[in-house]
């Protein structure tokens, strides 16, 4: 192994790769590692580590970055950021502009832009030295949002025979991630800060833990920067995104004529022709007129 040039074989978590990176006739160094020995020795997941912490995961690490990533593949079509990807694909555009549309949608910081807020209201708490309770109450007090909490769907509480808190079983994605977290013996103290934030807002309002609160804290404890918080969301959804693309192509094209919202009565989802003439709308052309 010379000066420029490391192994892949290294122990997980353990060794940091100082290498270079580069590119020359017939040979690619990352962080100084010959590209094919990535190539047969490192996983996806390994290699989000490798890029962004110049190392690898622990087992722990990876087990739990895959099922927060399988977490983000499906939430239907209920997300906001799932519309102009359909629309997109309805006429006709590219897998890339409904991943774009897609992207747009997804930053705003009331959907998963929130993400990167919560992360960062962490390292805030954390840097502190404030405790949870007064977190919250400070925040109350100010009428602010604690972002990385509440849903707009996952509201209802568990059933009478759930032994999980009640803060953190509303959302079927956080309920899978903690529950394994626990088995796993997950000891990050941001995680640890989320779940007691949870648990406080869940007796103030019955405001439960949402998917970018646990993310956060998993994403904190595992080292990561707020400002790669969106990788995560991108690489997680767009599969997601691209069935969707897919399906739409067996629609009629252009469909899309209208975008419901919470004030239009029966409709919290973008509407189609279909759905149109069911409520007593004519299509015609370009033109659209009440019967």
């Amino acid at each position: 192994m010379t000066n420029a040039t490391q192994t892949a074989a290294a122990p997980r978590g353990a060794e940091q790769f100082t290498g270079r990176s580069l590119v020359r006739d017939g040979e690619i160094l990352a962080r100084g590692v010959p590209i094919g020995e990535l190539v047969d020795g490192a996983g996806f997941i390994d290699m989000l580590f490798f890029q962004l912490q110049a190392r690898f995961p622990t087992d722990a690490e990876r087990t739990m970055m895959n099922a927060y990533l399988v977490s983000l593949c499906e939430h239907g079509v209920t997300s906001p950021s799932t519309h102009g990807a359909r629309v997109a694909a309805s006429v006709r555009a590219p897998f890339a502009a409904s991943a774009i549309s897609f992207i747009a949608g997804a930053l705003g910081p009331y959907h998963f832009g929130a993400l990167e807020r919560a992360m960062e209201e962490l390292i805030e708490l954390d840097r502190s030295g404030e405790t949870p309770e007064r977190f919250v109450e400070r925040h109350a007090a100010a009428g602010e949002r604690i972002w990385g909490y509440g849903h707009r769907f996952h509201k209802s509480e568990p059933g009478p025979d759930s032994e999980a808190p009640h803060h953190e079983c509303v959302d079927p994605r956080v309920r899978a991630l903690v529950q394994l977290a626990d088995e796993l013996g997950w000891d990050g103290r941001h995680l640890a800060s989320v779940r007691e934030i949870g648990r406080l807002l869940y007796q103030r309002k019955r405001v439960p833990i949402n998917i970018d609160g646990v993310a956060a804290g998993l994403l904190l404890d595992m080292g990561f920067d707020p400002a790669a918080a969106m990788l995560f969301v991108i690489v997680g959804r767009l599969p997601n995104i691209a069935r969707l693309h897919r399906e739409e192509q067996d629609e009629t094209p252009n469909r899309f004529t209208a975008l419901a919202t919470r004030d239009d009565p029966g409709f919290d989802r973008t509407v189609d022709r279909e759905q149109h003439a069911g409520a007593g709308v004519v299509v015609r052309g370009r033109e659209t007129r009440l019967r």
